[in-house]
């Protein structure tokens, strides 16, 4: 006995309790199991039934039935709009960590075949279109789901509780600033740390992909109307041109990357949507023009909302035209995951998988509204591997359809972790 107690202060004073826990966790390999069938079944209702952002109605009653009938959840009253809170208190004393998940699909026809797909259709800016969980967050809400049944499973053994967040308006950057401003890390509900999965169709299943640091783009917007004077084609000099006033904007603002921005920090600026003019022959009054702005650095995005606003009007002025009437909307910021988060979490990863399966990957342009609760907490995101050898799948597409089998191995890591999180006490 006295070896034994000598041995496990040695392990606490090499800091090490996080081994001794997790040697001591529920077998979640077969936990996550005999929970996969559920939760695949939750997620192909969920894929079949996708909706549009802030209008996830039928998938928020659909998750809080789901969420009730677990033994030990209790969904937490809120202005969550579309999306749900939910705590799960262990047996055992510990800390608050919380988890996150999304809801809402994308404007995209499904074209996968799929005897699930989705065929509801929506409005959008005037215009029918289709509803598709392009980006997998069917899989996520699935894994969310998993992860609360087997974790209530073993309730009575976890040190600490768990707050499940389920995020609607993800894709419009919109559902986690509207969560915390409703109040979500109010009233006790501060965790010490928050984890999300982002499936990812360029990473096989089977592994899993990580970036400490700074790992997605902040995503800024801009909507420039160029006002020029309309005339005759035939006769451009009695008019002010907006077209080529327009396109001198889009080309000018391409070397506000390549000669303003150091060229070892990332930025891009991209020209998404042009409107202006009804025939050819007719110089109109003005140009519609609507763009994308990202970076990874919070001095290079404000860097870069001066310089193309600058840019806009120099340009309009040189041609004559009036000051361009410019809205810039900024966005998410970048997505940061808490170095320190991330290393205490890959032991976690890697018991499951093997080293050789935890990859790390560069920073990426694409956003993340996940980084609003990385302001306020740290926060580790990663992404969980459903690329399949048969075909070659992005998400935002039409014909997306990830490996399944990522369901019950992301319910077995999302457990694994969250408990080593909850086995390590207060930070």
């Amino acid at each position: 006995m006295h070896r034994r107690l000598l041995i496990l202060i040695l392990f606490a004073g090499l800091g090490l309790t996080a081994v001794t826990s997790a040697r001591a966790s529920p077998d979640f390999a077969s936990l996550a199991a005999a929970r996969g069938s559920e939760a695949l079944e939750a997620r192909r209702w969920l894929h079949a039934h996708a909706e549009l952002s802030l209008r996830e109605k039928q998938t928020q009653s659909f998750l809080r039935e789901q969420l009730s009938a677990i033994p030990g959840v209790e969904l937490i009253d809120g202005r969550w709009g579309t999306g749900l809170v939910a705590i799960l208190r262990g047996g055992l004393p510990g800390p608050l960590v919380a988890y996150r998940a999304d809801t809402d699909g994308l404007p995209i026809r499904e074209e996968t075949g799929l005897p699930f797909a989705c065929t509801a259709t929506d409005t959008l800016g005037g215009r029918t279109v289709g509803v598709m969980h392009a980006c997998g967050h069917d899989l996520h809400m699935a894994i969310l789901l998993g992860t609360a049944r087997v974790l209530a499973d073993v309730r009575e053994q976890m040190p600490g509780s768990v707050l499940f967040v389920i995020e609607p308006a993800e894709e419009i950057g919109a559902g986690a600033a509207m969560l915390i401003q409703a109040g979500l890390f109010e009233e006790g509900r501060r965790p010490e740390a928050i984890f999300g999965i982002h499936d990812h169709p360029t990473i096989p299943f089977g592994q899993v992909g990580y970036c400490p640091g700074q790992s997605s783009a902040s995503v800024d917007d801009f909507a420039i109307r160029v006002i020029g004077r309309g005339g005759h084609g035939a006769y451009p000099h009695r008019a002010v041109d907006p077209i080529v006033i327009a396109s001198e904007m889009v080309l000018a603002f391409q070397s506000i990357v390549s000669r303003e921005v150091d060229a070892l920090r990332a930025a891009v600026i991209t020209v998404g949507s042009i409107h202006g003019g009804t025939t050819s022959n007719v110089i109109p009054d003005a140009v519609e023009l609507e763009g994308t702005v990202r970076c990874l650095d919070a001095d290079v995005r404000a860097q870069l909302q001066a310089a193309l606003t600058r840019t806009a009007k120099g340009i309009a002025a040189a041609g004559g035209a009036p000051e361009p009437e410019i809205t810039y909307i900024l966005g998410t910021p970048a997505m940061f995951n808490d170095p320190t988060l991330v290393e205490e979490t890959l032991p976690s990863l890697r018991r499951v998988l093997g080293g050789e399966n935890v990859v790390r990957y560069e920073p990426a342009m694409g956003g993340e509204d996940f980084s609003e609760y990385q302001k306020i907490v740290p926060g580790f995101m990663f992404r969980l591997g459903v690329g399949r050898p048969d075909r070659v799948m992005s998400i935002h597409t039409a014909t997306l359809d990830p490996d399944e089998r990522a369901i019950p191995l992301g319910i077995r890591l999302m457990c694994e972790l969250l408990w080593d999180r909850l086995a390590r006490g207060p930070r």
